[in-house]
């Protein structure tokens, strides 16, 4: 007769049970074996909503100069710029775009909180509804997150990539901090989606490129368009551009050797346009590895007018609270942005809320009020723009109700949102953005008067 196991298997799983339940009790900090375990909550779902009294201060501004008062609901950009109306530029031409007469394109750097088109897809689609423009901008070549992104269909295949993370020292990195050299059997691929409202179609297609002498691409613009495209030898980077009244998607491939691509740009000829160049792992310092040159070269291509800078989980990673270091390698890297993008303002976003595990809850990393400390300095002493994402979620403990809300707004490593908290924290952006529309069509309105 077979022995039963039943006995062993309850005591084993009741062991288990227990250790779990132990460790919930106990903070998470630091690393095990050179692994970093991840938090462990039983009862998160039973506790009550006291909230631990945290180790650290939140948020206090100790800057001389105050923010304006807002709207409620509206968290204001904060001007440390030296111009009074630094989006001036911006805001004009975006009214244009509204009435197809121009173009208005922003470069959103990022990391993990921004990948995949998280928060940065529902924020596009919000201005697009407004101001006008079809299609997602620019897009990679290959993607890590091809699949989960909704704001494009994006499929490829034999390519080898570079980028700031892997090959920092190499010349042939492109504005998104990535470069692609075709393999055997290469081909890229890009659809319009649907989940949103103005990424279906589109009608110009840009691919971004360099190589070492005369090459061709093979383009196919909605299954039956084929064209042979010459690719000029070009040491910097270059463009080529397909317009046809509707495309909905779109292949190409190249022959092998001399040749780096870049990615490509699917939208209109007028509206408005955000690129998402966010990367995974990145702390912003690591963008100081593109080529000033390739940057320069790009916004002679594509007109940037503003640069949006979102970091900061990656450097919350670290166990220090002295972020001197930090301060001094973004300064470098706004630098190198005000050179490469003249005239561009540039808007520097702080952290989001961040909760570890403290007493059997979930609650703000005492770190993060410290680190949008820091990254206000760093807006402050480089004269940027300065958008508080930590008060847009909500402040303290934030990232906790959104995790836990039903249906949840973040995944359950209380760091990354998912896509319903993208919307949520996306179209609080719109509406801050929307203010400065708001205010300047005022100022205008105003000046118009008094000239009569």
């Amino acid at each position: 007769m077979s022995k039963n196991y039943i006995p062993q298997a309850f005591y084993f799983t009741l062991a288990v049970v227990g250790i779990l339940s132990i460790l919930s009790f106990f903070e998470m900090d630091g690393t095990v074996l050179g692994f970093t375990p991840k938090p462990v909550s039983m009862f998160s779902d039973i506790l009550t909503d006291r909230k631990p009294e945290l180790k650290k201060s939140l948020f206090i501004d100790t800057l001389t100069s105050k923010p304006e008062p807002c709207p409620p609901g509206v968290v204001c950009f904060r001007n440390f710029t030296e111009q009074k109306y630094p989006l001036d530029k911006l805001l004009a031409r975006l009214l244009k775009a509204r009435d197809k007469k121009g173009k208005v394109r922003i470069a959103w750097y990022g990391d993990s909180f921004s990948d995949g088109d998280i928060l940065v897809s529902d924020l596009r689609d919000t201005l697009q509804s407004l101001y006008g423009g079809n299609g997602v901008g620019f897009v990679p070549i290959t993607s890590e997150i091809a699949g989960f992104r909704r704001s494009v269909i994006h499929s490829f295949g034999g390519w080898n990539t570079t980028s700031i993370l892997t090959n920092p020292g190499s010349g042939h990195l492109g504005i998104n901090g990535f470069g692609y050299s075709p393999d055997s059997g290469n081909y890229v691929f890009y659809k319009g989606s649907n989940q949103f409202k103005h990424t279906s179609i589109f009608n110009t297609f840009r691919l971004f490129y360099t190589c070492d002498y005369n090459q061709k691409a093979r383009i196919l613009i909605n299954k039956k368009d084929s064209r042979v495209m010459d690719l000029a030898a070009s040491a910097s980077p270059a463009m080529i551009t397909v317009k046809v009244d509707s495309i909905s998607q779109v292949s190409a491939r190249f022959n092998l050797g001399g040749i780096t691509c870049y990615g490509a740009s699917l939208e209109d000829e007028t509206g408005i346009y955000i690129d998402n160049f966010a990367i995974k792992g990145n702390s912003g310092l690591g963008l100081r590895a593109i080529p000033q040159r390739n940057l320069a070269v790009f916004d002679s291509l594509l007109n940037y007018d503003l640069i949006v800078l979102q970091f900061g989980l990656n450097v919350s990673n670290s166990p220090t609270t002295d972020f001197t270091s930090y301060i001094s390698g973004m300064a470098k890297l706004v630098n190198k942005l005000k050179e490469a993008f003249p005239e561009t303002p540039i808007l520097l976003l702080g952290v989001s809320d961040r909760s570890k595990l403290l007493q059997g809850q979930f609650i703000t990393m005492p770190v993060i009020p410290l680190l949008i400390q820091a990254q206000e300095k760093i807006a402050h002493d480089n004269k940027l723009l300065f958008w508080n994402l930590f008060e847009a979620m909500g402040g303290e403990n934030s990232m906790a109700f959104f995790a836990n809300s039903k249906p949840a707004l973040a995944n359950k490593d209380y760091t990354h949102l998912n896509f319903a908290g993208g919307r949520k924290v996306g179209l609080s952006f719109a509406r801050s953005f929307i203010y400065e529309v708001e205010k300047y069509q005022k100022r205008r309105s105003s000046l118009v008067a008094l000239t009569k």
